[in-house]
């Protein structure tokens, strides 16, 4: 204690970096920190609608960060080290921020004048907007916006997809320290998950919302593997109900299922919640048949608008002609075979499938089918780079993080401002390779050749 006050003493900025928190004092440095960034953030505001939300908003953001980062480091890590990650959580919701301004056009042609529309009628019959492409749980949001009069509504769904952000990058976390990642690989794919080029994207240039099924999905993946069933499925279920893009991610319910993992009533479970989220189409008296044919729908239009693909890597992306009308089936049917074969990879493993395996089938599975499928677009492996951060630990991994991050931003460049740095053909070859290269980790995994190999070293 005397070593300790006398430091203080003598260099005290020193002594307070260097001071190890937790508990009431690690609670008291955080909300400290966030109140900071609720102040700068209302500075650099001032005088536009809504600043005192925005900082707030802000500022919660940073919290849920700090909240992600203290299930790696608990408590007793330097205070320099909570200045750290405090700092690049900031500087990730700032780049958040500083895209609110940027007006889509998606916005103006499409999503305005649905929420101008949305307006004047009930909430009710708002969340079960008959536009075939939209489903549930995006529904509820558009509605709830639309209620909106003096708070811009643009910036509204720009904040939600920053909060729904900000929780994929815990769920990357939780779902690292599962696999047995260290703490300091956990914290930097967190802020690595919100600070990515194709996740600023997405919702800033383009006003898509890929972050909300996306953290319903990886969430649902992390209580799966820590097994608690039920609240898996459930969230598996909404994010079903919000986006038929997490159903790439279904596949494992079948070894799951069969290892005991997942029983007949979670699956019941998940129906329940994908059909609850949608529970405004029913209500408004749509019937079971619209609620059933609402992704049918969203199919068939991207079917006639975007033919094979739009601007999404893939064997579609290797053919200078092809026709939809044969060509899509044969996309259909290997994305269902290749979806089965990983599925019996993780079934018929020698042992219970580590959890690291388990991702590594996730993350293949989300990698992998948008290769294959039709009416692919250039968001497709969103996801999958989400699955990325939280698994990529060694140099293999890494190279498949970069090339599927990097095939995703040549495609938003192209999609959002008509740039192409390079040709369709070239980057499916990449992403078929980043593919190529899990395929490989993946059957390492199972055969427990990583296992050896880090017991050697």
């Amino acid at each position: 204690m005397e070593t300790r006050r006398s430091a203080l003493w003598r260099d005290p900025l020193r002594a307070l970096l260097t001071a190890r928190v937790g508990g009431r004092g690690l609670c008291c440095l955080c909300a400290a920190l966030c109140a900071a960034f609720f102040a700068g953030a209302l500075a650099s505001l001032a005088g536009e609608t809504g600043a005192a939300a925005v900082a707030l908003t802000g500022a919660a953001c940073l919290g849920l960060l700090l909240w992600g980062a203290h299930a790696a480091l608990g408590d007793g890590s330097e205070a320099m080290l909570w200045l750290c990650v405090a700092l690049t959580g900031a500087l990730a919701i700032a780049a958040h921020l500083a895209m609110l301004g940027i007006k889509p056009g998606r916005y103006a042609n499409t999503i305005a004048p649905m929420l101008e529309d949305m307006y004047h009628y009930d909430l009710l019959t708002a969340a079960a907007w008959e536009d075939g492409s939209w489903s549930g749980g995006h529904l509820l949001v558009m509605a709830l916006v639309s209620r909106l009069e003096s708070f811009p509504r643009m910036t509204a769904l720009k904040l939600f997809d920053m909060v729904c952000q900000c929780l994929c990058g815990c769920a990357v976390l939780r779902l690292s320290l599962a696999r047995g990642a260290k703490a300091a690989g956990a914290v930097a794919g967190m802020l690595a998950c919100v600070l990515a080029p194709t996740m600023l994207l997405n919702a800033g240039c383009w006003l898509h919302f890929d972050a909300t099924f996306s953290m319903l999905a990886l969430w649902g993946l992390f209580f799966l593997l820590t097994d608690r069933p039920l609240a898996g499925c459930a969230l598996w279920g909404l994010a079903l109900g919000t986006k038929l893009q997490s159903a790439f991610l279904f596949p494992l319910l079948l070894p799951l299922f069969m290892r005991g993992k997942v029983s007949l009533r979670h699956l019941l479970a998940l129906a329940a919640a994908a059909v609850a989220v949608q529970a405004a189409i029913l209500l408004d008296r749509q019937g079971f048949a619209a609620l059933l044919a609402r992704y049918a729908g969203q199919l068939a239009s991207a079917r006639e608008s975007i033919g094979l693909g739009d601007n999404a890597p893939g064997v579609f992306g290797l053919m200078n002609v092809a026709s939809v009308r044969e060509f899509s089936g044969m996309g259909l049917y290997f994305g269902i075979a290749a979806a089965l074969m990983i599925a019996l990879a993780l079934l018929r493993a020698k042992g219970t499938p580590s959890p690291d395996a388990w991702l590594l089938g996730a993350w293949l599975l989300a990698a992998a089918l948008p290769l294959l499928l039709p009416q692919m677009n250039a968001r497709c492996l969103y996801l999958a780079t989400l699955l990325g951060f939280a698994l990529a630990k060694n140099a293999r991994r890494a190279a498949a993080l970069a090339i599927l991050e990097f095939v995703s931003l040549c495609g938003y460049m192209k999609s959002i401002f008509g740039v192409e740095f390079l040709p369709i053909a070239f980057l499916s070859l990449l992403a078929i390779g980043a593919a190529a290269l899990l395929f490989a980790e993946l059957t390492d995994a199972l055969a427990g050749k990583e296992d050896a190999h880090a017991k050697a070293a």
